[in-house]
Formats: C-alpha cells, sequence, structure tokens
C-alpha cells in the first residue's frame, strides 16, 4: 500500500460517517480486506503522519485546544489530526495556530471542554489501533505490528520532519500568545493557571478591604493586626 491508498481509506472513511467510533469500526472491516503486508502498510504511514504532527508547538496547541493535554491524549489528538485528511495536515504540521482555520477547531472556540460532545473531541483513539488489533486478531493477542514493522525496512515515503522552535513553559500565556497567537486568542480558557490566580488576587483585595474596614474600630492597622498586636486602648 503506498501513501494515496493510505489516505484514500482515511477519506473514505471519513465519506461514510462523521462518528469516531463508526468511523474507526468502517476502518476496521476495511482492513480486514488487506494483505499483511498491506496492513504493516497501513501502520508503517499512520505513524509517519502522526510524526509529522509531533512537533513540541503542536502539542501546546492541543494544550490551548483541550484546556490541557497529557502524553496519550496528544497521541490521539494526532491520530484525530491524520484523520482530517491529508490538506490539513499538510497545512499545519509546520504552523500549528492554522488550526484557527479548521471549522473541527473553530466550533469548540468559546465553550468549555466539559460541554463538548464526545464525537466533538479532537481526540481519534480508534484510528491508533485499528490496525494494531487487526494484526492481534489475525496472528495472536500477543502478535505485534510494531515489532513487524521493525523486522523490515520502512515503506512509508520519507515525509518532511515538523519545525521546531524550541519548547517554553506552557503556563507562559504571553509566550503562548506570541508563537500561537490565534489559538490563544480563541482559547482564553486555556490559560487557567491565570484567571486562577486573577480571580484569587480580587477574592484577597476584597478580604483584605472588609477586614481593614472591621479594623478601623479598634485603631488597629492590618500590619499590625498580622503581627497580633492587641487593640490600642483609647
Amino acid at each position: 500500500m503506498d501513501l494515496a491508498g493510505f489516505w484514500a481509506l482515511i477519506e473514505r472513511s471519513a465519506q461514510e460517517t462523521a462518528d469516531p467510533v463508526e468511523r474507526g469500526d468502517w476502518l476496521a472491516e476495511a482492513l480486514t480486506g488487506l494483505t499483511d503486508e498491506e496492513l504493516i502498510d497501513f501502520q508503517d504511514h499512520l505513524d509517519a503522519q502522526m510524526d509529522r504532527v509531533g512537533s513540541w508547538s503542536m502539542w501546546h496547541a492541543a494544550s490551548l485546544i483541550q484546556d490541557g493535554c497529557s502524553d496519550d491524549g496528544f497521541s490521539g489528538f494526532r491520530a484525530w489530526l491524520v484523520g482530517l485528511g491529508p490538506v490539513v495536515v499538510d497545512g499545519v504540521a509546520d504552523d500549528p495556530d492554522g488550526l484557527a482555520d479548521q471549522p473541527e477547531v473553530q466550533r469548540l472556540a468559546g465553550r468549555h471542554p466539559r460541554t463538548w460532545a464526545e464525537a466533538e473531541w479532537p481526540y481519534w483513539e480508534e484510528l491508533e489501533f485499528v490496525a494494531v488489533h487487526e494484526y492481534e486478531r489475525r496472528h495472536g493477542g500477543c502478535a505485534s505490528i510494531h515489532h513487524a514493522l521493525t523486522s523490515r525496512l520502512t515503506t512509508a515515503e520519507p515525509v518532511p520532519q515538523p519545525v521546531e522552535e524550541g519548547r517554553w513553559d506552557h503556563h507562559d500565556l504571553a509566550e503562548s500568545r506570541r508563537r500561537l497567537p490565534r489559538l490563544a486568542a480563541m482559547f482564553p480558557q486555556a490559560g487557567p493557571s491565570q484567571a486562577t490566580a486573577e480571580a484569587a488576587q480580587a477574592s484577597l483585595m476584597q478580604a483584605q478591604e472588609r477586614l481593614e474596614r472591621q479594623l478601623a474600630g479598634s485603631g488597629r492597622t492590618l500590619a499590625e493586626f498580622f503581627r497580633g498586636m492587641p487593640p490600642r486602648t483609647p
């Protein structure tokens, strides 16, 4: 199976259904008609395309969109990206901020992830494992398609590796806005640490003002209160 054949299966599954589980079921059925070599080719191409969108910048884009992203979550996110097709992968591999143009991302903006329907999540675990499970079905649960891949030369076409700008602290919102400006603007909830800090600061200021008003009658200052000094006597 060449790369065009791989993409043909991915795109055909999207034509069949938009539901990720049903797409996975369709692919699982389609893979039963492949030879072992074709099945291994499918996994080989999948791994190569997921590698293309495996940069640190892409991980941070996933974290912005999803309000956080684990290692497993990023793997499913990359599979989801591959599921969007070759045009999307080509367009965002070196420009993760370009995800802001994708309708599948745009419809998530302004909504907390807790409100997303399961089918909306940018995560496609079924694609990650569809060939793995088919290989195990044929050769037993201990058989590994990845071991089969390492025992032969890759047939996947060489693909450019993602451009890296270097890592940055994913809590640094200013840096996020600089590197991924469009996604950072679309998903402001992706900065929960700042929002939480600002809310806590506002709450602390209000509490301080209330305490100062209460202490005013006793003649004590806020500093004296925290030092444990007794109220002043007239």
